[in-house]
Formats: structure tokens, sequence, C-alpha cells
């Protein structure tokens, strides 16, 4: 039974470590300010290109020059990353639920914003599977013993 238990375990720890992802559809919230500030706007889609590389494609709103399209490369490195927007050099940071996207324009302030993650609930379904079933066998390991 202890091998069950170390199985699950590590089913457990390698699912939660692969669930944590850049890649995914977010929807911008409206903290970036249109008056001054090219925006993010409708659905910003985020693909995986390598290990620490993703292209970023996003409608665009607001004073962005009568650009209607954003596309970039944004390069991560754990929960942090960067990435060019029009022409500021903006930090991004990804929550560790893998659910949420902070864009911060340390130039203007007012241009940083978040994204809310599309779609997520199915990996958290996964995640609390594999918690319950790690909880079964530790139950079924003591009730034998």
């Amino acid at each position: 039974m202890q091998l069950t238990e170390l199985f699950l375990l590590i089913a457990t720890v390698i699912s939660a470590a692969q669930s944590q992802s850049w890649a995914g559809t977010y929807t911008p919230d409206s903290s970036c300010s249109t008056s001054t500030c090219c925006c993010l706007s409708g659905k910003a889609v985020v693909t995986s290109l390598s290990t620490n590389s993703y292209l970023v494609n996003s409608g665009a709103s607001g004073a962005c020059g009568g650009v209607t399209t954003v596309t970039g490369i944004l390069y991560t490195s754990g929960y942090a990353g960067s990435m060019m927007v029009i022409a500021d050099n903006d930090t991004l940071s990804l929550s560790s639920d893998s659910r949420n996207i902070t864009v911060t324009n340390p130039t203007h302030p007012a241009c940083s914003g978040k994204g809310y993650k599309s779609g997520t609930m199915a990996q958290q379904a996964n995640i609390i599977t594999l918690l319950a079933l790690f909880l079964v066998g530790m139950v079924i390991n003591v009730s034998t013993k």
C-alpha cells in the first residue's frame, strides 16, 4: 500500500506543477487607461513557442495610433516575464495558480493592467480529483493496518 501512496503523491505533485502555464486565453481588465495608453482589449491569446517564450495576440484599444491588434513575444522565467508592447518594455507576472497575469508598465504606470484566464476550472478539477484519490489511498492504508 505504501507504493500506492507514493504513486498518488508523485502524480499529485506532477499534476500541480504541470498546471502552471502562461499559455491560454485571457480577458484584459479595464485598469489600463485607454485615454492615454494603447491597451490590450477583447481577448489576449498566449501560445507557447518554446519552453520560455510565447506568442501573444490581442485586440488593442485606446491611444493606439490606429493600431487595432497587438502581437508580441513574451519571454518568461518561472512566474516572471517581459514583453515589448508598442514601444514600452512591460514586465509580467503570472499568479501561482496560473489564472491571472499582471502587466506592469514601469514607464507609464497608467498603462498597466491584468488579464484573467478563461477555461481554468478543468485544470483545477483534475488537481482536486488527484488530491481526493491521494486522500482515499491514505484512508484505505490506515484502515488496513
